[in-house]
């Protein structure tokens, strides 16, 4: 506005022959110039000397919590610095349900929006023009909203405290997070550095039981087969028998004379403890849910499965896309299915799955579980879902079927 008034000015001194106006543009015209001169110089003193630390105090909190990422900007050089803006956080963060696959857990959080993206075209290029334009657009936007934070002199820095959104349960991702630096009369401003990624866990709300989990996971001896990437893995120490490998089993319980006999993979079972195991099939299938039943599924899952580990059972989560995970009755039991709970979402089995486990799926839905003779099952799914018939044979006859709403 302040450029095209003296652009107006400039046009109507001359054609009416007031001086005045010509020199208030051209006195506008030097402002502009020394402001950007002014940003130029602290852009580069800027990014030389300005540190930013991401620090986030407690990375794992339940839905509706109250949780901050703490933002410390430091000034490393030997001069006070100018002020500097941070860009309003709310509108950097982003929820994703990575699944249970470490691989698709790392790369959620090594995913970073990519910065500036540079035109495709030259200017010529009328698409590259609107992006050009829409980004101006867009960081004129964050410097307005941005937080001014005083200028910082050598040692300790400034901190800003960022509210967690934690209204969304899921993996929250705060990227891109921007600082910029500005010239002294206001005009000019340029984004010096950006903020590391951090990343908070929000667990599902505390459900409330609806219902009792099924009586006959209180029941001992049963077996259990072993399961890959399971720290906490609750196991017998009476061999039960032997049993052909499946994908998922841990290499430690390969049974190696057979494999030296016959060439075949074998692997040993062992009876489970006393405790008993309680087998949780969840429905991640977008075509069985909605936006509102996928939320009340994991909230039933949670029901099921925080009473069975209060009662010393131990808990088994399966999923429509292949995942498996095993949870004792420990201490770190609740956290473990919580933060497994927080990282399911509406999901397809990726063909990867479905070729490792060499089974045509039913309905789309893969389940990894092999050696679950003894367990109770128990699927959670909508009225959608159980239509479709999922399960294999031997399973849905003793599946117990859980329909939410």
């Amino acid at each position: 506005m302040l450029g095209a008034g003296s652009v107006g000015s400039a046009i109507a001194g001359l054609v009416y022959g007031v001086e005045e106006f010509v020199f208030l543009a051209m006195a506008v015209g030097v402002l502009f110039a020394v402001g950007a001169l002014s940003m130029g110089y602290r852009r580069r003193a800027s990014r030389r000397t300005l540190r930013l630390v991401v620090r986030v105090p407690v990375a794992e909190v339940t839905a509706q919590q109250s949780a901050v990422v703490e933002l410390t900007v430091t000034n490393t050089g030997n001069r006070r610095r100018p002020p500097v803006l941070v860009e309003d956080p709310s509108v950097h963060w982003a929820v994703s349900h990575p699944g249970l696959s470490e691989s698709s857990l790392a790369g959620a959080r090594a995913h970073v929006t990519p910065r500036n993206p540079a035109p495709s075209g030259g200017w010529w290029d009328s698409s590259a023009t609107r992006r050009d334009r829409a980004q101006r657009a867009h960081d004129r936007r964050a410097v307005s909203r941005a937080r001014r934070l005083p200028g910082a002199g050598p040692g300790p820095g400034a901190m800003v405290s960022i509210p967690v959104p934690t209204g969304d349960r899921g993996l929250l991702t705060l990227s891109d997070l921007g600082v910029w630096c500005q010239d002294p009369f206001g005009l000019v401003a340029s984004r010096v550095a950006w903020a590391p990624p951090a990343h908070v866990i929000v667990y599902p709300a505390a459900p409330v039981m609806a219902a009792p989990r099924p009586a006959g996971a209180q029941r001992a001896g049963r077996e259990r087969s072993s399961t890959a990437g399971t720290t906490n893995a609750l196991s017998g120490d009476e061999l039960s028998g032997l049993r052909p490998y499946a994908p998922g089993d841990r290499l430690t319980r390969l049974h190696w004379p057979s494999l030296a006999r016959s060439g075949e993979l074998v692997v040993r079972e062992f009876l489970e403890p006393p405790s008993g195991s309680l087998t949780l099939l969840v429905d991640l299938r977008p075509s069985a849910h909605s936006a509102a039943s996928i939320e009340t599924t994991i909230s039933r899952t949670a029901a099921f499965g925080l009473d069975a580990l209060a009662q010393g059972v131990t808990v088994e989560l399966c999923t429509s896309t292949g995942d498996r995970l095993v949870i004792a009755p420990d201490a770190a039991g609740r956290p473990m299915l919580l933060r497994a709970l927080a990282l399911l979402g509406p999901a397809q089995a990726p063909p990867a799955v479905t070729h490792r486990w060499g089974d045509r799926p039913r309905g789309g839905a893969v389940w990894a579980t092999p050696g679950l003779q003894g367990n109770d099952v128990v699927l959670v799914t909508t009225a959608a879902g159980a239509a479709q018939r999922t399960l294999p044979e031997a399973l849905s006859r003793r599946a117990e079927t859980v329909l939410v709403p």
